[in-house]
């Protein structure tokens, strides 16, 4: 068993690895290998045998293999679609239909609906990549665009009905939906109507696309052969996700089907593709059409497998569970209890790069505690405002890393503009202060008509 101390140093030795790789520029899984190894020496330190380490590493790896898979499909997508034409045939239709002046409102708000239809956060912002470089023609900075497009997405991640992390928050609360969206709604709401304004002052205070002319994306035009057969790759993407074939699937159909339209449409030859496809589409006519590789994401997945890893010997050893009741305290305050939470939450976050994690120690591992004294439905509203999103504020947390990957943005850029997810915890603290007030005032009237019938 690990003791306080051990935890303490393995917090920061793995949270100064990854700053330290990351303000030196190294691959964040050099840095994150310090803890790791940390991890290891004091588990066997604590009990644990050596022949059952590295077992458990790779179990814990292997557990990451989807996120892997859609890491590197990601790496072949976004190519495809740019050298095949798509998303430039996409960002020539979207002008049509998009009005310039209000552009970050109708990323929020499509990103948001793409993301509660399709149920997860990376389908989403797959199918909104063309948002980005439609932003950059407008001359949007891109980290308004990608903080409004993560905003959305995180929206469907945290409140779609189809979503895994929703079904994952109900399932270590102890909930059913319908009780979790009757906890969930005042936050919700005031959550989206706050995103939906932050964005909307942005617009009225620049003028997006005021430089912009027909001839930019006639340029396009000139440069790829359009066919309405272009949207097929972004339709094979999302169907396939809404008839629940899987994500892994949508993205091999949409890929597959970029290559072929691409080899018809736009002549490109096997070598050609292969060099999109591993190195990113780099011809320098677009820059703002630039985009990364396969190769790209190479480091990311040993950070991630890595990750797999730091979180199996934790789950093995059992080394937070018994610091979680006293940290989590006797008080009977919402309000104190829920900000615990969101830093129980935030230090998971933090320290194990993943998201589902944080969901079930602040779920599953509290909940016995919570239910002394609170309703389950709102624990998880607190874990899905706090744990679920704070995933996507931290620059090495493998769902942060997907979403910068997609949209080819880095993490610590679009943070600072990603207001649904800095918004939910500031709520969320608000609600469960309501609660603690409104319940001292029954306390007080049930004295008081107590005292008067005495």
């Amino acid at each position: 068993m690990l003791s306080g101390k051990h935890l303490l140093w393995i917090v920061l030795m793995t949270i100064g690895g990854l700053f330290a790789a990351y303000v030196t520029g190294l691959p964040l899984a050099v840095g994150f290998s310090l803890g790791l190894l940390l991890l290891s020496f004091y588990a066997l330190r604590g009990g644990m045998q050596g022949r059952e380490l590295f077992p458990t590493m790779v179990k814990g790896a292997l557990q990451t293999k989807e996120v892997v898979y859609i890491l590197l499909l990601v790496g072949l997508l976004i190519p495809a679609w740019t050298a095949s034409g798509t998303i430039p045939y996409m960002i020539h239709t979207l002008l049509s239909f998009i009005d310039p002046s209000y552009f970050l409102v109708c990323s929020f708000i499509l990103s948001a609906v793409i993301a509660m239809t399709l149920g997860t956060s990376t389908g989403a912002l797959s199918s909104c990549i063309p948002l980005i470089g439609l932003g950059v023609l407008l001359e949007v900075p891109i980290a308004y665009t990608a903080g409004a497009l993560v905003s959305g997405a995180f929206v469907g991640d945290r409140t779609s009905p189809l979503s895994s992390a929703f079904k994952l928050v109900a399932a270590s609360t102890g909930t059913n939906a319908q009780s979790q969206y009757k906890a969930m709604w005042p936050t919700t709401i005031a959550a989206l109507v706050i995103s939906v304004l932050f964005y909307f002052i942005l617009d009225v205070s620049h003028d997006w696309g005021s430089g912009i002319t027909p001839s930019v994306t006639d340029e396009y035009a000139s440069y790829f052969t359009w066919s309405p057969l272009l949207l097929i790759p972004p339709i094979l993407l999302i169907g396939s996700i809404v008839l629940r074939l899987g994500v892994l699937y949508a993205f091999i159909f949409s890929i597959l089907s970029s290559v072929i339209l691409g080899a018809y449409l736009q002549d490109i030859s096997i070598i050609q593709w292969l060099s999109y496809l591993v190195s990113g589409y780099q011809e320098g006519v677009f820059p703002e059409l630039e985009s990364k590789g396969l190769k790209d994401m190479l480091w990311l997945v040993v950070l991630i497998s890595l990750a797999g890893a730091f979180i199996s010997i934790l789950e093995y050893t059992k080394a937070i569970e018994k610091y979680i009741r006293k940290f989590i305290g006797s008080s009977r305050s919402m309000l104190s209890s829920t900000w615990r939470i969101m830093l129980f939450g935030t230090g998971l976050n933090v320290v194990s790069c993943t998201q589902t994690l944080p969901i079930m120690m602040s779920g599953r591992m509290v909940l016995p505690i919570w239910k002394e004294k609170f309703e389950a439905p709102q624990l998880a509203r607190v874990v899905a405002d706090t744990s679920q999103v704070i995933a996507g504020l931290v620059p090495w947390n493998m769902l942060a890393i997907l979403c910068g990957m997609i949209l080819g943005v880095p993490v610590v850029q679009f943070i600072p503009f990603a207001i649904f997810l800095w918004i939910l915890p500031i709520l969320t603290l608000i609600v469960s202060w309501y609660y603690d007030k409104r319940k001292l005032g029954v306390s007080n009237s049930i004295k008081g008509v107590t005292m008067k019938s005495n």
